[in-house]
Order: C-alpha cells, then structure tokens, then sequence
C-alpha cells in the first residue's frame, strides 16, 4: 500500500470548503486546516503510486477552490 501527504494551497477563504470536499475522497484518511504555506494537508493511502498520483490530478485537483497541490509520497523506514 501507498502513502502520501498532499499539501494543498487553496484560494482565499475556501480552505474549509476544500477540506470537506477532499475528505469525501475515496483513500483521504485524514484531512487537516493548517496555518503557513498550505491551507490544507490530507494524509491519502491507495494501492500504489500510480493511483495515488491519479487520485491527486483526477479528484484532488479538480475541487473548485483549490491553487495548487503538492505531493510528498511517504517512504517506509
């Protein structure tokens, strides 16, 4: 299985909307408000890289409210 955090910089006064919006994702396992450079960081799990990456540029990314999204993909210790 894999992991990754998106960090997710959203247009003024939509991180709330986002966060909602991004937690009814299927593999979202959590979703924070954060405060500094994003907005928004959610924590995702899926299959693979591949989906993750797919789950990002074909659902996360296509919220309304949303500037731009960055991946960190999690590596195992």
């Amino acid at each position: 299985m894999a992991k990754a955090i998106i960090l997710i910089t959203s247009d003024p006064g939509k991180d709330r909307d986002v966060a909602t919006k991004v937690k009814e994702i299927e593999g979202v396992e959590n979703v924070y408000l954060a405060a500094g450079r994003f907005d928004v960081v959610a924590e995702v799990q899926a299959p693979d890289d591949a989906s993750i990456l797919a789950m990002t540029y074909d659902n996360v990314r296509m919220i309304s409210g949303i500037r731009k999204t960055h991946t960190m993909f999690c590596l195992p210790v």
